[in-house]
C-alpha cells in the first residue's frame, strides 16, 4: 500500500512540475526537474509493478548430489592485486558455496604485498582439509595485466558452463551461486544475472560507507529491478555477476584487450561486458567466436605471454600448468534454422553479496572518476546497441543518460546564472524537489529494511550526488586518457 501511495505522490508531483515549468519556473530548469519526475516514476513503477524476482519461479528446482550431471559447472573466478586484508574473507565466501558443482580459479594480478602469501596457505588449508583432493586453483602472474586481462588467463583454463565473476573487496552468501544456478536452469535464454548489493560493516562505519550502503542497495532494488523488468540490465556489476559461458567466450579476448582513442583501456569492465550480452543472441557471431577465443598452440602461449609481452606464470604446483594445456572449450550447438531472441540479462534480489567500498573522500573521488570513464567508454556499445531492446526501457536509457551530460550546466544555472537574474524563486523549487527524491528512495529503503536508521542518509546522499558526482563527469572526459587507478 505504501508503494502504490509513492507512486500516487510521484504522480501528483510529476502533474505539479507541468504546471511549474508553464507558469512558475525558468523553463530549462522546470524542464529538466519534470524530465527528473518522469523518470523516477517509471522506474518505481516497474520496479514495484513489473519486477518479479527470477528466482521466485525457480526457487524449487532440484539441486543435490543426485542430479550433479543434470547441473550446470559453474567457475568463480576472482581477480585480485593486494588485497591482504580482504582476500581471505573473499575466497573463503566461494569455498564455503553450498553448490556442489563448481570450481574456484583465484588469479594473483601481480600483488606486491602479503597476498601471494595469504593464497598460498589458503590452498594448502584446502587440500589438507579435503584429502588433497583439489578445491581451489591459484595463479600468480609475475607482474601486474590488469583485471580484464586476468579474467581473460582464467577464462581459458575454466571447465565451467556459467562463470560467478566477483571482485577480491567482495564475499558473496552461502547460498549465492545455487540460487544462480536455479536461475540460469529455469531460463535459458538468461546470458548473464546480476545481484543485489550491500556495503560489508557498513552499520558499524563511517558516514561515507553509510552513503554508500543506501545507494548501493536502492540503485539495486530500484533501477537495476526496472531494468530487469524489460531482461534488460544495463550493468552486471562487478561485485557480483554470473555470465553463460555461450553469452561471453568469444568476446573475453576483445573485452579484455580494449582499447579508446588510440590507447590501451583499463577501465570499463562491468559495462562493457554487460554490453556485449544486451547486443547479441544465442548462436550469434560464431566466427568472431572462433576467431577470439584462443585454443591449441595459442592457449599454450598463455603460459608465458600476452599482449603486453612475457608474464610467466608462477604456478603453486604442475597441476595448474596441466590445467592450462588440457583444458578446451565445450562444442557449443545452435539451431540456425531460427532466429532466437537476443540474450535476457536480468538481476535478482535473492542472490546477496556484501561490498567492500572507500572509506575515504579522495578514495571515493577516484573510484567515482574511474566509473565515470567506463560509462564514457560504453556510450558506443551499450548506447548503440541498447535500440534493439525493448523500446520503452530503451527511451528511459537515453533519457537518463542525455540527462547525466546537461546535468552540469544545470546545476550552474540553477546556482548562479538564475539567483544573478534575480530568480531564487525557480532555484528554491528546484531544490525543493532534490530533497524530495531523496526522500522518496529514503522511504522505499525504509520499507525493505524495517528498523534500518540508514534510510536517513539517502536524502543528504542525493545532494552529495547532485552537487558533487555531477561534476566528475566533465572531470573524468577530460582526463579521460589517464590510466592510473588512484
Amino acid at each position: 500500500m505504501v508503494r502504490y501511495l509513492l507512486l500516487a505522490s510521484v504522480a501528483v508531483v510529476l502533474a505539479l512540475k507541468v504546471y511549474l515549468l508553464l507558469f512558475v519556473m525558468d523553463f530549462t530548469l522546470g524542464l529538466y526537474g519534470f524530465f527528473t519526475s518522469f523518470v523516477l516514476f517509471n522506474i518505481l513503477f516497474f520496479a514495484y509493478t513489473k519486477y518479479k524476482d527470477p528466482y521466485f519461479d525457480a526457487a524449487n528446482i532440484p539441486i543435490s548430489s543426485k542430479n550433479m550431471a543434470e547441473i550446470p559447472m559453474f567457475s568463480i573466478v576472482v581477480p585480485v592485486k593486494n588485497e591482504e586484508e580482504n582476500i581471505r574473507n573473499c575466497v573463503q565466501s566461494c569455498i564455503n558455496q553450498s553448490y556442489p558443482k563448481k570450481e574456484i580459479i583465484i588469479i594473483n594480478d601481480g600483488s606486491t604485498d602479503r597476498t601471494a602469501e595469504i593464497l598460498d596457505e589458503m590452498r594448502r588449508e584446502e587440500k589438507s582439509k579435503n584429502n588433497d583432493k583439489e578445491q581451489l586453483r591459484i595463479l600468480h602472474l609475475s607482474r601486474s595485466v590488469g583485471k580484464k586481462k586476468a579474467i581473460e588467463f582464467a577464462s581459458q583454463i575454466s571447465k565451467g558452463e556459467i562463470y560467478a565473476f566477483m571482485d577480491s573487496d567482495c564475499d558473496m552468501a552461502y547460498d549465492a551461486v545455487e540460487r544462480a544456478a536455479r536461475i540460469f536452469m529455469s531460463d535459458p535464454q538468461l546470458g548473464a544475472l546480476t545481484s543485489h548489493g550491500r556495503v560489508r560493516g557498513a552499520h558499524s562505519g563511517n558516514v561515507l560507507e553509510k552513503f554508500q550502503d543506501v545507494y548501493i542497495d536502492g540503485s539495486c532494488r530500484a533501477i537495476k529491478a526496472e531494468e530487469s523488468s524489460f531482461s534488460s540490465v544495463t550493468c552486471c556489476s562487478g561485485s557480483l555477476s554470473f555470465y553463460k559461458r555461450a553469452a561471453v567466450q568469444h568476446f573475453i579476448h576483445e573485452w579484455a584487450h580494449d582499447t579508446f582513442l588510440g590507447m590501451d583501456f583499463k577501465f570499463c569492465t562491468d559495462r562493457r561486458m554487460t554490453a556485449y550480452v544486451l547486443a547479441t543472441r544465442p548462436g550469434m557471431d560464431e566466427s568472431s567466436m572462433n576467431k577470439s577465443s584462443l585454443k591449441g598452440k595459442n592457449r599454450d602461449a598463455l603460459l608465458s605471454r600476452s599482449a603486453e609481452g612475457d608474464i610467466p606464470i608462477l604456478a603453486t604446483g604442475n597441476d595448474e600448468v596441466e590445467l592450462l594445456q588440457k583444458t578446451t572449450d565445450p562444442d557449443r550447438e545452435y539451431d540456425k534454422r531460427a532466429t532466437p531472441p537476443r540474450w535476457n540479462v536480468k538481476y535478482s534480489y535473492s542472490i546477496k553479496v556484501n561490498v567492500g567500498v572507500p572509506n575515504t573522500i579522495s578514495a571515493l573521488i577516484q573510484q567515482q572518476i574511474r566509473w565515470k570513464k567506463s560509462f564514457i567508454r560504453s556510450l558506443s556499445s551499450t548506447g548503440g546497441s541498447y535500440w534493439c531492446r525493448p523500446s520503452y526501457v530503451a527511451m528511459l536509457y537515453y533519457i537518463q543518460t542525455a540527462m547525466k551530460f546537461i546535468r552540469p550546466y544545470l546545476v550552474l544555472h540553477a546556482l548562479v546564472i538564475l539567483p544573478l537574474e534575480g530568480d531564487l524563486r525557480s532555484t528554491i523549487l528546484w531544490v525543493m524537489g532534490i530533497m524530495y527524491t531523496g526522500m522518496i528512495y529514503a522511504v522505499d529503503f525504509r520499507l525493505r529494511n524495517p528498523g534500518d536508521k540508514l534510510w536517513l542518509y539517502r536524502p543528504v546522499f542525493t545532494f552529495l550526488t547532485t552537487f558533487v558526482y555531477t561534476w566528475l563527469l566533465p572531470v573524468a572526459a577530460i582526463t579521460i586518457r589517464n590510466k592510473s587507478w588512484r
